[in-house]
């Protein structure tokens, strides 16, 4: 019998903490447990959903230097995003026949595409790790992102989309007259677009609902619009009735995705999805999975809201179960396991 490879699992994206990383990670290492020797390092996101602070994440890069130089050499070193491909680099430099593996998500790759002095020092810094680690195994979760990353100078870049374990569920047959948003509360995910340019331009009796944290506290002030009913945040039983009760589950993103995971889940319960159509998520909402839409274009959002709203029931219908076959047929844990254990032999 082969022996199973050993596995160290570094991330600092992990629960409770809420977000498509820290999905990714939790459901990755539970679906590899029982073909590797797994050994986790994670840093534990804060009691309400959000993200550790700068200073904590550092903190954690830190240690974990240092630990690497003590820990036992394992046949896999898997760093959960690209950022932290030191931790990489010190797992190589301290054992050399060590297969080091950094999954590639949106923001790893796409932060340095802004303006400001920030982006440039991180598209320096990306280049440095390219030059330090050109044969990682990159594990892009999009084709954009696979392109972003061979472009860095990353030689072995493989294309591994995310996945849910959001079960298939059958939609209500009343049609609402409400929206459905989930995620974070951040100005980049495009919440307050729709709330404050979008819903304007709709009939009066179509509303907003939000399922999600509050990252920013200014983004967090359009929640208080009269047509907006904030949830908060809602386990997997809540938010799949949500997704499947709404007129629309809109994705408004305005910024690079890698992927886009809340479209899959939307699409996967039953709802009908609009997404901008851009990077990873125009990818993840293709063939017939969501309906794209133009990035930050207030009447087409309108437009396209108000088309899904006049369809009859058999297109509607039709339209669900379409997408639902191509999230589940594209879009699994299994898959994504399989893919990255084939990424871990040399």
């Amino acid at each position: 019998m082969a022996r199973r490879p050993t596995v160290r699992f570094i991330t600092r994206k992990w629960a409770p903490a809420v977000g498509g990383m820290e999905t990714y990670c939790l459901q990755l290492t539970e679906h590899i447990k029982d073909d590797v020797d797994l050994d986790i390092h994670a840093l534990p996101g804060n009691a309400d959903g959000t993200a550790p602070g700068m200073f904590k994440i550092a903190g954690f890069g830190l240690k974990m230097m240092f630990k690497l130089l003590a820990l036992p050499k394992t046949d896999v070193a898997h760093i959960s995003d690209m950022a932290s491909w030191p931790l990489g680099l010190m797992a190589k430099l301290r054992h050399p026949k060590t297969r080091i593996i950094l999954s590639a998500h949106g923001s790893d790759l796409s932060f340095e595409q802004r303006s400001g002095i920030l982006p440039k020092i991180y598209k320096a810094y990306m280049r440095l790790g390219a030059l330090c680690l050109p044969r990682a195994v990159i594990l892009a979760n999009s084709q954009w992102i696979a392109d972003l990353a061979t472009r860095k100078g990353f030689e072995d870049v493989r294309l591994v989309p995310l996945a849910t374990d959001m079960p298939v569920r059958t939609p209500s047959p009343a049609v609402s007259r409400h929206l459905f948003y989930a995620g974070r509360i951040i100005r980049s995910k495009g919440v307050s677009f729709i709330i404050n340019e979008v819903l304007p331009l709709l009939p009066d009796d179509i509303t907003l609902r939000v399922a999600g944290t509050v990252w920013e506290a200014e983004e967090g002030k359009a929640l208080a619009h009269p047509r907006v009913k904030f949830l908060g945040q809602l386990d997997a039983e809540a938010l799949a009735q949500e997704y499947g009760d709404a007129l629309c589950v809109v994705v408004p993103s305005l910024a690079p995705e890698g992927f886009g995971l809340v479209a899959i889940e939307g699409a996967l319960s039953g709802g009908v999805v609009l997404a901008s159509n851009h990077t990873g998520l125009a990818e993840t909402c293709d063939k017939g999975l969501g309906v794209l839409v133009v990035t930050g274009e207030s009447a087409a959002w309108a437009e396209a809201i108000i088309s899904t709203a006049n369809w009859s029931a058999s297109e509607r219908r039709d339209f669900i179960t379409q997408a639902q076959s191509q999230a589940q047929k594209r879009y699994s844990w299994p898959r994504v396991a399989n893919d990255t254990l084939e990424a871990y032999r040399p």
